[in-house]
Order: C-alpha cells, then sequence, then structure tokens
C-alpha cells in the first residue's frame, strides 16, 4: 500500500524539488489517511507521519533517513524502529 507514491515523493525531497506546501497538500490527497492509521504496515506509517512533519515544518528530517526509507520502500533492507532511530540518533548527535 503507497510504496510506489512514497518512493516518488522521498525521490522528489532528496532531489531538493519538493515545496513543503504543495507536500502537505499532496498528502491530504493521495493518502487515506485512515488507512494509514490502521495498517500494520510500521513503515507505512512512520513514513506518512515523517512525511507529514516534514512537510509541515515540524520535523527538519535528514537527508540519511530519507534514504533508509527509500532503502526500506525498495526492498533493499528490512524496516526496523531501532535501526531508524540509530540513524537519527547518530545524526542528530554529529
Amino acid at each position: 500500500m503507497y510504496y510506489n507514491e512514497f518512493i516518488m515523493i522521498i525521490k522528489e525531497i532528496l532531489k531538493g524539488s519538493c515545496e513543503n506546501s504543495r507536500l502537505l497538500e499532496s498528502l491530504m490527497d493521495m493518502f487515506d489517511c485512515e488507512k494509514i492509521y490502521d495498517s500494520d504496515d510500521e513503515l507505512i506509517t512512520d513514513v506518512f507521519f515523517t512525511l507529514k512533519h516534514y512537510a509541515s515544518g515540524e520535523e527538519d528530517v535528514q537527508k540519511e533517513e530519507w534514504v533508509y526509507f527509500l532503502d526500506c520502500l525498495l526492498g533493499k533492507c528490512e524496516y526496523s524502529i531501532k535501526e531508524k532511530m540509530r540513524i537519527t540518533t547518530n545524526n542528530f548527535s554529529e
């Protein structure tokens, strides 16, 4: 559910060609929030909420976190909240 859409959005963010205001509108238009809230797929819920917080300006997301999400969505690695926290904590402390 929504992997392809998230891949497309994250690639745009990494290229620097995604405006936050447009992203926030797209998130509300493109995705069924109830399905995401009810999803058992932790990757989907984490990516969605990270995108939402990033788009609203609540959160600054580092490139390494976007790359990790992208790798997980592409099946290059399995999503783990512990691994994501390790990545974000290491980048925050540097």
